[in-house]
């Protein structure tokens, strides 16, 4: 089985529209969002729309619930704040009705699915450090958990009563007495330095999970930003990856 993962499209209609290009050319044949359908761009229903028609396996991520007003924004600044509050008006019924059904885990054929991480899903923690990894690692039984949230793509392998790995490379064949913990990165709004959208490919035959890294038309996205009065920094970021 070939699946195609992503992650955190942030209402950035160019970018979602030329990963599942992407995914389509690679003859993926199950697609999965881990979630963060929307908050910082300016498209959020057209990006839910095309979710609910392309994946599927949908998720909820901590933008998608401050949105549909599960919870507060207190905890975003005040750029994610007032990309999240406009957002809020601009949801349709039918997004918010979409986004309400959508579940925090999805677990399938020895794969583990969550936006943050599996320890606690719903408190959206952030895998960014070693210790988080092991976090991560005790809290999934299957060969492989897919992650997002953090924007910033990587493999992490791990063996039994061995210290986890960061890996170097972006494609990687697992072994048999392996386990993976892989973050997307971000479609939508990408923070390694590479602004190119960004999404997983898995082969459940051959093991082999690749990272694919896919040129959009920025400048649409950024002038779709302008017009709904988003905050520069929000929109220039874009054209860095950062």
């Amino acid at each position: 089985m070939l699946y195609g993962i992503c992650s955190d499209i942030h209402s950035n209609l160019a970018a979602f529209e030329a990963v599942l290009q992407s995914m389509e050319d690679n003859h993926v044949e199950r697609t999965v969002c881990l979630g963060d359908l929307v908050g910082y761009g300016a498209d959020p229903n057209e990006c839910v729309e095309l979710a609910r028609v392309n994946m599927d396996i949908c998720l909820i991520g901590n933008h998608d619930s401050v949105a549909i007003k599960h919870e507060s924004s207190l905890g975003f600044n005040p750029f994610a704040k007032q990309a999240i509050e406009w957002t809020q008006r601009a949801l349709s019924v039918d997004s918010v009705a979409y986004i309400r059904s959508l579940p925090y885990i999805h677990e399938e054929n020895d794969i583990f699915f969550v936006h943050a991480s599996p320890l606690s899903p719903a408190d959206w923690v952030y895998v960014t450090e070693l210790e988080d990894a092991l976090d991560a690692f005790e809290n999934f039984s299957g060969r492989y958990c897919f992650v997002g949230h953090t924007h910033s793509p990587v493999i992490v392998a791990s063996r039994s009563l061995a210290i986890p790995k960061v890996l170097d490379e972006y494609e990687y064949v697992i072994a048999d007495t392996e386990r993976l913990l892989v973050n997307v990165g971000s479609v939508g709004q990408p923070r390694d330095r590479d602004p190119r959208a960004c999404w997983c490919l898995l082969d459940t035959e051959t093991k082999c999970v690749r990272l694919i890294r896919v040129d959009y038309d920025i400048a649409r996205t950024q002038e779709s930003m302008r017009k709904a009065g988003m905050p520069s920094f929000l929109i220039d970021r874009l054209s860095v990856g950062r």
